[in-house]
């Protein structure tokens, strides 16, 4: 009896069931990857459009207080709902500021908070 050259068909399967394992870790790091750079992109987008509301807010007062309110806003195509909601800050004549951004689930992903005399009125 001669032993011919070659693989056997349990190291072929073997071989196969190595590499399909590599490759179903390979694609689950890809996902992962995936998923963690568009949460990645939604918190940047959602900080600036935080920047940009509360900015915008502050600068169109003309020296009237700010009052709770919310809304939808369009950034790179994508829509995000916001509140911007004014407490007294602890301090005689200093108010709180804060804008929510959050997803149209209600997650929220975005924060931006500020502080405001009433002598800069």
């Amino acid at each position: 009896m001669t032993r011919e050259a070659g693989f056997s068909l349990i190291e072929m399967l073997a071989a196969l069931a190595v590499l399909a394992i590599a490759g179903v870790a390979l694609m689950n790091a890809l996902t992962t990857g995936l998923r963690v750079s568009t949460m990645t992109e939604d918190a940047a987008l959602a900080g600036l459009a935080a920047e940009n509301l509360l900015s915008t807010a502050l600068a169109e007062r003309r020296g009237a207080p700010l009052r709770d309110r919310s809304g939808a806003y369009d950034i790179a195509g994508r829509t995000y709902d916001w509140r911007l909601e004014t407490s007294a800050a602890g301090t005689p004549g200093l108010s709180r500021i804060t804008l929510v951004v959050q997803t149209d689930g209600g997650r929220e992903i975005a924060r931006r908070t500020t502080f405001l005399s009433e002598a800069g009125r």
